[in-house]
């Protein structure tokens, strides 16, 4: 019930259509009543036993009051007119009565879709938002692929959902309601006898509900592992094809989507079995009204008599289909349900990085970073280091070496609060960083690392790439700095060239270059570059080094590099191992103390020569 509630929440902004579109169905619904009762006075006069009124009476809000009302019209205008111009007459009504009931109805849709587009598009903003804000370490335990099952399949279901949920809210329901009331007015006995099917039929759609939420479930599961598989096969399409393997995962996505669509099927099935099951039902029960009517009227002084009957019947009959409508609408929403409860499993996640009340705004690094007794675990008890002290001061520049797995990227990503610590703190200006505006800390930091992600967009736009307002000589001084402007200025657009997915039309270099230019144009305090020249060659090697050299001047920087050679200038060169720092200095000072570095250092220069 609580998932209910929350998916009616998105509903709530736009009570105002709702109510609109509950006012126009019911009108509908009672119009569709009128166009029904115009049956009686139809069939009276086509078979001339109609009763005659002559004395106009009051209007009561009852079936006996409204044939008779009709029925004194009716009189009248045969009287005068002929029977002929009455049923013209009765006929207008009908046609008048069923335009309204149309009216109304497509009226309630008209109010009724902005909703549901506009609650779905509410919880895709939302999700989309907190996938953003959600700290690194919930996607080293989630696939992306699942994720991306969530935003896309799991969000068509709620559009379902919603529509499903609003109908059967706002429109079913009260046209039930409305056709019992009549019922009742015109035989409460009759209308127990057709209502004694309902226990059974809630029973049967309790047990099909059940068996599709279980079935939904599974299939959705099993949706994610194949958005999983898609998204790994898309990424990995050049290894995939380098070792031959298309058979393999061809074969193992066949296996994947046969098991889906087995769910898919399955749960369609259940749906499917709950309207013929509610018909036949409701067959059933109109059986024992036309048999309870016929002995009432043949053999009981009731007072029904032949119309009144043939209206209960219809009116019955028109109870059908939105009692169809509605059991179709609880079995879909109890499938589309499963994918709310995904979509609330992401929305619900817990946002480890968290922004204080009041925090405090940050626009420049006046003196110093520092780092207090920090450590870091990804699970509570395997710390990647601990105890890492280190004071950084403004404009100096600092180096981090060690093997790979150390936590070299992870101390790294401390300083953007793409993580927070464990234990310890990490101080800017002898305050606390958790202390600041996020976005301001972010806003201060300039980030260049091997896995260089451009957009499918121009250059000129992943240059300036989340910011505004950019004065187009700014992002060319950018690129310019970064060694980036000629090899821009020699594609076919310029800056206006698309770089495609990744930017897979560029080198690794080029590719490099940009993301220094676009580090560059933010002008930040402190510049963190993670082994941003490691999978290059040679040239590009230099290009982007004496771009980053460029970069660097006059400002706070942290180096992470496995070449030694490109630290050597640094301030302070940190040698982390074994999740502490164990050695610390100069490049001269740690060549003299003839430790770890030193090691490194001469291992890195024999392999060069050979």
């Amino acid at each position: 019930m609580k998932d209910y509630l929350r998916v009616i929440a998105y509903i709530k902004p736009y009570r105002l259509k709702v109510i609109l579109s509950f006012i126009s169905n019911l009108l509908y619904s009672i119009f569709s009543i009128f166009t029904l009762g115009m049956i009686v006075p139809f069939i009276s006069i086509l078979f001339g036993v109609i009763k005659p009124v002559y004395s106009k009476p009051n209007l009561v809000f009852s079936v006996d009051g409204i044939i008779d009302f009709l029925s004194y019209y009716i009189t009248f205008i045969s009287t005068e007119k002929g029977v002929f111009t009455a049923m013209l007459f009765v006929s207008a009504l009908f046609l008048t009565c069923s335009l309204l009931s149309n009216f109304f109805r497509f009226l309630g849709m008209y109010f009724l879709n902005p909703v549901l587009t506009n609650s779905v598009r509410d919880m895709q903003n939302n999700l989309y938002h907190k996938i953003l804000t959600l700290p690194l370490s919930y996607y080293t335990q989630h696939k992306s692929g699942d994720i991306i099952t969530r935003a896309n399949a799991d969000m068509s279901e709620m559009d379902i959902m919603f529509k499903n949920i609003i109908l059967l809210l706002l429109r079913e329901p009260w046209m039930i309601l409305m056709f019992i009331i009549t019922l009742l007015m015109i035989s409460p006995l009759l209308t127990l006898v057709s209502i004694l099917v309902f226990p059974l039929l809630s029973y049967f759609l309790t047990k099909i509900s059940n068996s599709i939420r279980k079935k939904s479930k599974q299939g959705q599961e099993s949706l994610s592992d194949i958005g999983s598989m898609l998204e790994e096969s898309i990424s990995g399409l050049r290894i995939i094809k380098g070792f031959n393997a298309i058979d393999y995962f061809t074969q193992k996505f066949k296996s994947l989507n046969t098991h889906y669509t087995r769910l898919v099927n399955k749960v369609y099935r259940r749906i499917e079995l709950a309207s013929p099951l509610s018909e036949v039902l409701s067959t059933i029960s109109l059986c024992f009204v036309i048999g309870v009517g016929g002995y009432l009227m043949f053999h009981t002084d009731s007072g029904l008599n032949a119309s009144t009957l043939i209206l209960f019947i219809l009116i019955f009959a028109r109870l059908i289909p939105p009692l169809h409508a509605g059991v179709r609408s609880f079995n879909v929403i109890q499938k589309s349900m499963i994918s709310a409860k995904r979509i609330f499993e992401v929305l619900d996640a817990d946002e480890v990085i968290e922004e204080k009340e009041n925090a405090l705004s940050i626009k420049e690094i006046k003196e110093k970073i520092e780092l207090r007794q920090v450590g870091f675990a990804y699970e509570t008890d395997r710390y990647i280091f601990k105890n890492i002290d280190l004071c950084i001061e403004k404009g100096k520049t600092i180096a981090i070496v060690g093997n790979s797995g150390v936590g070299k990227t992870t101390l790294l990503n401390l300083f953007p609060r793409f993580y927070d610590v464990t234990e310890g703190e990490i101080l800017i200006d002898n305050i606390n960083i958790k202390e600041y505006i996020i976005s301001d800390v972010r806003a201060l930091m300039g980030l260049v690392s091997q896995d260089i992600l451009l957009f499918n967009d121009t250059v000129y736009n992943n240059i300036c790439f989340g910011l505004e307002n950019i004065d187009e000589q700014a992002v060319i001084e950018a690129a310019k700095i970064a060694n980036a402007h000629i090899f821009i200025s020699e594609m076919p657009e310029g800056y206006q060239t698309i770089v495609g997915d990744r930017g897979v039309k560029l080198s690794g270099g080029q590719r490099q270059r940009i993301s220094i230019a676009r580090a560059i144009l933010r002008n930040p305090d402190l510049l963190l570059l993670d082994e941003a020249t490691s999978s290059l060659d040679s040239q590009s090697e230099t290009y982007v080094q004496e771009a980053l050299e460029n970069i660097m001047k006059n400002r706070t920087t942290i180096i992470i590099a496995h070449r030694l050679a490109t630290v050597q200038h640094a301030d302070t060169i940190l040698v982390l191992q074994n999740g502490s720092i164990v050695e610390k200095g100069t490049h001269q000072e740690l060549l003299a103390k003839k430790g770890l570095y030193d090691k490194w250092v001469e291992m890195q220069q024999i392999n060069e020569k050979t």
